[in-house]
C-alpha cells in the first residue's frame, strides 16, 4: 500500500484478525510501499505497535533511527522500550488465550479502539494529526501518560496528543506487571532491572495472575481497598519486586508480613506523581498493609 492509508489499512487488518480470535498481532512499522515515510506517521504507527504484540520494524525506505531525525529517534526509542517493559503484561495473555482464555486484543467503540489485555483501551492516531476522537466504555479511567487526569466512561471527546504521547487509558482497578530496565519510559530506572514492577491503581477487590516468562511458575496478585487500608498480597511463586501504587497522599504506615517497613528505606511516596513505591527483595508471606 503506497502512502498515508497504509496506516490505516494495517490497524483495519489487525482489529480483523483480533475480531476473530487471534492473538498475538502485528505489522511492519511504515511497511506500506513507498520510500518516503512521513516522521509524524512514522512515529505514530511506532507508538500503536508500542500496544500489539508484535512490534515490527520494516518496510521500504531507511528505517535505522539513528539516520532519520533526533525527535524520531527519541520518541520511537521510548515506545519500543515500553513494549519491552509490557512483555510480562503480554505473555500473560499468551498463557491465558492457550488456555482458552481472554487474547490480548479485542475491539471495541470507537474508531479502531480495542482493548489490550483487560487493563488498556487504546484509540489509535490513523492519520497524519495530533488530534484524535476517543470513546471510553463504562467505568473509571486514567490517561496513561499523566494518570492524575480521570476519565468517567461511557464518554466520547476529542483532544490533542502531542508526538511523545499516545491515545492510552488504563482502566481503575488495574494491576499491570513490567519488567524495567532502563529510564527512557520514566516508569523506572536502571534501577528496576532484576525486579518485576507491578503497576496498581487500587479500587476495591481486583487481582490479577503474572506468569513468569522464565517458566518459573506464576505470581498471584489480590489488591483489596477500604476507606482505611489497602491490602496487597503476592501469592504463589516470590520474585523481588517493586510496586508503584496510586496513592493521592502519602501513607501512615506500611506493613509487610506484619513487620513496619521503614520510610525511605523500604519504600518512598512521590507526591509529585501520586505514588508510593515499595522495593521488596526478600519476603516470607508476601502480605502488604497500607494505613492511609
Amino acid at each position: 500500500m503506497d502512502g498515508i492509508d497504509g496506516i490505516e489499512m494495517a490497524i483495519s487488518n489487525i482489529m480483523a484478525s483480533a475480531k476473530v480470535g487471534y492473538n498475538i498481532i502485528g505489522s511492519d512499522v511504515a511497511g506500506f510501499s513507498g520510500s518516503v515515510i512521513p516522521p509524524r506517521l512514522y512515529i505514530r504507527w511506532a507508538q500503536f505497535s508500542s500496544f500489539c504484540g508484535l512490534f515490527l520494524n520494516g518496510g521500504h525506505g531507511e528505517r535505522a533511527l539513528w539516520k532519520r531525525s533526533l525527535e524520531e529517534l527519541e520518541v520511537i526509542r521510548k515506545f519500543s522500550w515500553l513494549h519491552t517493559e509490557l512483555i510480562p503484561y503480554m505473555y500473560t495473555y499468551v498463557v491465558k488465550a492457550h488456555e482458552g482464555g481472554t487474547v490480548l486484543q479485542r475491539p471495541a467503540k470507537g474508531k479502531y479502539h480495542y482493548l489490550f489485555g483487560d487493563n488498556f483501551l487504546i484509540a489509535p492516531i490513523y492519520r497524519d494529526d495530533l488530534r484524535n476522537e476517543i470513546t471510553l466504555p463504562k467505568g473509571t479511567w486514567r490517561y496513561f501518560f499523566n494518570d492524575k487526569e480521570v476519565i468517567e466512561g461511557p464518554v466520547t471527546f476529542n483532544r490533542e496528543f502531542p508526538l511523545y504521547e499516545y491515545p492510552v487509558y488504563i482502566r481503575e482497578g488495574a494491576i499491570v506487571p513490567m519488567d524495567i530496565k532502563r529510564d527512557y519510559t520514566g516508569i523506572g530506572d536502571r534501577n528496576s532491572e532484576g525486579y518485576l514492577t507491578l503497576l496498581i491503581y487500587p479500587d476495591g477487590i481486583n487481582e490479577f495472575t503474572v506468569y513468569h516468562t522464565d517458566k518459573s511458575g506464576y505470581t498471584s496478585v489480590i489488591v483489596e481497598e477500604d476507606p482505611e487500608k489497602i491490602n496487597i498480597t503476592l501469592g504463589n511463586v516470590h520474585k523481588s519486586h517493586i510496586l508503584k501504587i496510586n496513592m493521592l497522599v502519602k501513607p501512615k504506615k506500611v506493613e509487610l508480613d506484619n513487620m513496619m517497613l521503614i520510610d525511605s528505606v523500604n519504600y518512598n511516596f512521590d507526591a509529585k506523581l501520586n505514588k508510593l513505591v515499595i522495593r521488596t527483595n526478600d519476603y516470607k508471606t508476601g502480605a502488604y498493609t497500607i494505613y492511609k
